[in-house]
């Protein structure tokens, strides 16, 4: 865990496919970014803040940013595509006979138990938070890796979270969605490390040449 703007904590992406986990911290409450692959994923980030969140937002439905919202507790904040994935989630067979991922059956093998925290607010085109002291925008932008996907902008801190926003194929509308934030330290979903914005222009340099 690394505290790295004044509001923000981060818990950096691991194995199996665990992704990036972030907090942020509040005058009044608190709130994570994204909840984790596992339950136990989510308590090793849970255990290493100095304070519990309150709720949640998801960047997407993808399962190794939503299996670990159960461990958190708090109000689900999701967008609305997101939120009908997480219906759909809780009602699917996640044994190995229905042939879920590898990266699945190492984070919870066998027998597993997966419980899929529903969203109870959510959200179209954006949302924005008050923590006291900080303010979190919640902005969906869609894209080729998730049709869901959303991002977080932590107004004081200058920093946005992209959850997978940019691990596929990036167009003019996602880059300029990206871009229009005044943000100078991003979060990826599984890059090591926090890029700043010249880093951030150069992988959607990188991802715009996949068309």
């Amino acid at each position: 865990m690394e505290q790295i703007s004044e509001h923000v904590w981060w818990m950096p992406p691991g194995p199996p496919d665990r992704p990036s986990l972030c907090a942020v911290v509040g005058e009044r409450w608190t709130l994570a970014l994204d909840a984790g692959a596992s339950r136990s994923h989510t308590r090793e980030f849970l255990d290493g803040l100095p304070q519990q969140p309150s709720a949640v937002v998801y960047s997407h439905s993808h399962w190794d940013h939503v299996f670990g919202g159960v461990e958190i507790g708090g109000l689900v904040i999701a967008h609305t595509l997101t939120a009908q994935k997480l219906v759909e989630m809780a009602a699917r067979d996640w044994t190995d006979d229905a042939g879920v991922g590898e990266h699945i059956r190492e984070e919870l093998p066998a027998p597993r138990v997966v419980e899929i925290a529903q969203a109870d607010v959510t959200f179209d085109h954006g949302l924005l938070l008050d923590l006291g002291g900080v303010r979190v925008h919640a902005r969906h932008v869609g894209g080729a890796h998730a049709a869901d996907s959303s991002v977080m902008f932590v107004e004081r801190d200058d920093l946005l979270f992209l959850g997978d926003a940019l691990c596929d194929a990036v167009d003019e509308r996602l880059e300029r969605e990206i871009l229009s934030f005044e943000a100078q330290r991003y979060v990826e979903g599984h890059h090591p490390a926090v890029s700043t914005r010249v880093e951030i222009e150069a992988i959607i340099a990188e991802q715009r040449d996949l068309h």
